[in-house]
């Protein structure tokens, strides 16, 4: 069984277009986005799944969108794609899906978004 693939990474991009953009990337890479988590107007948090064998495509994909990478985030990814280069074509089709995670951190001035949870009746 693979680890999952977490991943962090910081912007000063629009986030809504920075989020979009990284929707796209996983979706472009073969991958789904299951969930995800909204920490305010200051951090965003994707859940996904990925076929193995699709790393090196999602890490192209995420080079081409503004954001930064951590050092540990690019070297996690060099690891997941050393193997896929290496491997055989058919055992790459038969590699399994893993789960990953991709934190993004945004930096601006905006004020604190505040979000106003209804009351719930009874």
């Amino acid at each position: 069984m693979q680890k999952p693939l977490r991943l962090n990474a910081i912007t000063r991009g629009n986030r809504h277009q920075v989020v979009a953009e990284a929707k796209d990337a996983i979706s472009a890479s073969g991958g789904w986005v299951l969930d995800f988590k909204q920490f305010s107007n200051l951090s965003f948090c994707l859940n996904f799944e990925l076929p193995s064998r699709s790393v090196t495509q999602l890490r192209a994909a995420l080079a081409q969108i503004d954001l930064q990478l951590t050092e540990a985030s690019e070297q996690l990814l060099a690891e997941f794609c050393a193997p896929c280069a290496s491997e055989d074509p058919r055992q790459q089709q038969a590699a399994s899906d893993l789960t990953g995670t991709l934190q993004i951190t945004f930096v601006h001035n905006e004020p604190e978004l505040r979000v106003t949870i209804p009351a719930i009746p009874g």
